[in-house]
């Protein structure tokens, strides 16, 4: 059986919900530069 620790697999937030909730917990304005590093869809980017 092939069967992966969850520990060990990627997860996205996909939730528009807790993205905006993650990001309201940070300090970044429309004067920062921002560099989001890894795969996804871009949840984040869009609502940055």
């Amino acid at each position: 059986m092939n069967q992966k620790n969850p520990k060990d697999t990627q997860n996205f937030i996909t939730s528009k919900k807790h993205v905006k909730e993650i990001l309201n917990h940070t300090n970044i304005s429309k004067q920062d530069n921002v560099i989001e590093i890894g795969s996804g869809k871009g949840h984040f980017t869009k609502e940055l």
